[in-house]
């Protein structure tokens, strides 16, 4: 059957520049030549769900109508990529407002935005906040390894992904109660994360209601102590 909006599948891809650089990829072998090999990374078909905003706009529209184990390529133009870039969101800062050298190509935090140092000169910083593909063509070589149909496989797929690999479950009925890694529960942003699981889970597997389950012992903090 024919790809659809909120299908899930297991896609395979490498993301290019127009120019052939490699920026992403789920193949460890391609990430290695590229030179973009992350060692924390695991290199495999990536969980999707179709139309979710995974994707950038322009491949998950590609994927649409498609078959499982289709292979293709797509053109995507900024505008379906990740935007044009924007003169707006290139800031001066004064150098004092960085601790240390500032350097050009350098990634910094200021006012609660990330962006790049872009150049330095006469005690002024012009830092770029625009995302780094902004702008960019890109071409992205994929296959739709498959599509995943059962309820129970659609979540383990999901919480394997993107909560841990050895995310654990129970699931009766509609509802689903799910274990949350130590180092999840202490992580700022799996507030919003937790939200975004949540939100898949009920639009996308059908659950009533989800229950995340953060336990921690005496020993955890002991080991904090151990540490500092």
């Amino acid at each position: 059957m024919p790809i659809k909006k909120g299908d899930f599948i297991r896609l395979s891809f490498t993301g290019r520049l127009a120019d052939g650089t490699v920026f992403d990829t789920t193949d460890e072998k391609i990430a290695k030549e590229s030179g973009i090999y992350d060692e924390e990374k695991k290199y495999k078909p990536m969980v999707v769900i179709v139309g979710s905003g995974f994707l950038v706009e322009g491949l998950e529209e590609d994927l649409i109508g498609k078959s499982e184990g289709y292979g293709g390529k797509v053109k995507v133009e900024p505008a379906k990529g990740f935007g044009e870039r924007s003169l707006d969101a290139i800031e001066i800062v004064p150098v004092k407002k960085f601790e240390g050298k500032a350097e050009p190509g350098e990634m910094v935090e200021y006012n609660g935005r990330i962006g790049v140092i872009e150049s330095v000169s006469g005690g002024r910083v012009k830092v770029d906040y625009n995302e780094p593909l902004a702008g960019k063509t890109l071409v992205y070589e994929y296959k739709i390894e498959s599509v995943i149909r059962d309820r129970k496989e659609k979540i383990e797929a999901l919480l394997h992904g993107y909560v841990s690999e050895d995310a654990e479950f129970e699931l009766k009925d509609d509802t689903i109660k799910i274990d949350v890694p130590k180092e999840l529960a202490i992580d700022e942003s799996w507030a919003v994360g937790k939200l975004l699981i949540a939100r898949f889970l009920v639009n996308s597997a059908g659950m009533k209601k989800i229950v995340f389950k953060e336990t921690f012992k005496a020993e955890d903090f002991r080991e904090e102590e151990e540490e500092k």
